[in-house]
């Protein structure tokens, strides 16, 4: 029996019940990623609750919460690769249900600390296991693509509950009690999840013999590093992400400092922005350069490149425009840009490894991402921004951000000497 025999047959289940597993796991996606949101969001009400400076707020979003979510997010996907992923997915958003509402009796900066590591934690937890399961309930191709495809708008459908309903309840109830109900939902999913959706590997005995050893990290580490095309492609993401992640925290505090906006209104304006920008971005780079670069993956990196380096020119105007409106306005192109990148790039990154390789390949480059990208990132942009308070008052965060944005300069760089030797590496791995 081959491997696809065995993928076909983990999933005796009706249509109508796959549907709902991949409707269930992607609310558990979605219900990971509201917290981040929450956290853009309110980070200015949390700021003058507590007394913080932008550099206490800088490590709270970033290596507090960046240092756990990532390295344990690798043991976690290994077990996922393994164990049993319902039971996984369970316990995960169970902890990070908890974990959020817990946010209600925070008082002060150490407090707050401790909750974004434990809700770190839990979120590591979610997405290994959700995403292999949908693999296993959808193993054709095309299916999967479709399945897939459904999955990823967690992130977006996550950005637009979590600004629209954050900026709403945090008006009404404070920043505490926001977090609270938002965390409430996640109890009800683990419960949900671990009574109604089957583990495919218990249906299917030789699956525990058709498993292969893992690869090491050094090896995998060496080919990244050894072959061009790999080591272009994952510096252009780790720092694409690295200005990504550092910026994120900050958009709302920036347009309430500079613009004077309240969350009800930047909840409405944020969310619909980055929910609809997210997903007309993402669908975008994929349908570009499939279509005009379909089999030509020098022009799909190069024009992911100068797509990556037009993000400037972007920030230039999302930061200095006068009018609120006119700012935000600034972040429909500059969002829908920002998710070019990421149907070429990811489908790529796997393409240049041996099969028994991707997975960990791709837990290696998001375990740098998130440490580096998560971790330093936003600590970067609140120490400049009280670096440069002395000198620019209220206006510090517009030019901390500033500095930052042109680090996608440097990602175009990598994205575009991808191109060089791609068509070379990818016979290699042929």
């Amino acid at each position: 029996m081959t491997m696809a025999d065995v993928e076909v047959s983990v999933s005796p289940v009706g249509p109508r019940y796959r549907r709902y597993v991949l409707g269930a796991v992607t609310f558990v996606y979605t219900l990971n990623f509201l917290d981040r949101g929450l956290m853009i969001l309110l980070l200015q009400p949390i700021k003058e609750d507590l007394h913080l400076s932008d550099t206490q707020l800088g490590f709270l979003t970033g290596i507090a919460y960046a240092l756990f979510y990532a390295v344990l997010g690798v043991p976690i996907a290994r077990w996922a690769d393994r164990g049993n992923r319902v039971t996984i997915t369970a316990l995960a958003i169970g902890v990070w249900g908890l974990t959020v509402t817990a946010c209600l009796f925070v008082t002060n900066f150490t407090q707050l600390v401790l909750a974004r590591v434990a809700a770190a934690v839990g979120e590591s937890g979610c997405m290994p296991p959700t995403y292999s399961l949908v693999g296993d309930y959808f193993p054709r191709a095309t299916e999967r693509t479709r399945a897939i495809a459904v999955y990823m708008q967690a992130g977006p459908f996550a950005t637009l509950i979590s600004f629209i309903a954050g900026g709403f309840l945090n008006q009404r109830f404070g920043w505490r009690l926001t977090f609270a109900l938002m965390g409430l939902p996640a109890l009800l999913a683990a419960v949900l999840v671990k009574l109604t959706i089957k583990e495919p590997r218990n249906q299917d005995r030789s699956w525990t013999h058709l498993q292969r050893r893992l690869p090491d990290f050094t090896n995998v580490l060496k080919a990244l590093w050894r072959r061009r095309s790999t080591r272009h492609l994952s510096l252009a993401i780790i720092l694409l992400f690295t200005m990504g992640f550092g910026l994120a925290p900050w958009y709302a505090a920036f347009l309430m400092r500079s613009h004077g906006m309240r969350t009800t209104e930047l909840g409405v304006w944020l969310g619909l922005i980055f929910g609809i920008t997210g997903i007309v971005g993402i669908w975008f780079g994929g349908y570009a350069t499939t279509r005009w670069f379909a089999n030509d993956e020098r022009g799909q990196m190069r024009l992911s490149a100068v797509m990556i380096a037009s993000l400037v020119p972007c920030y230039v105007l999302f930061l200095t425009l006068p009018g609120r409106h006119a700012a935000l306005l600034s972040l429909v192109p500059l969002m829908i840009v920002f998710n070019f990148f990421c149907a070429p790039a990811f489908a790529l990154m796997q393409r240049l490894v041996v099969d028994e390789m991707r997975a960990t390949t791709l837990a290696v480059v998001m375990l740098l991402v998130n440490l580096i990208g998560m971790g330093i990132g936003p600590q970067i942009v609140g120490l400049l921004s009280d670096a440069f308070a002395p000198a620019f008052g209220r206006d510090a965060l517009r030019y901390a951000m500033l500095v930052l944005s042109f680090v996608a300069v440097w990602a175009a760089y990598h994205f575009w000497q991808v191109g060089e030797t791609v068509k070379d590496d990818l016979l290699v791995t042929a």
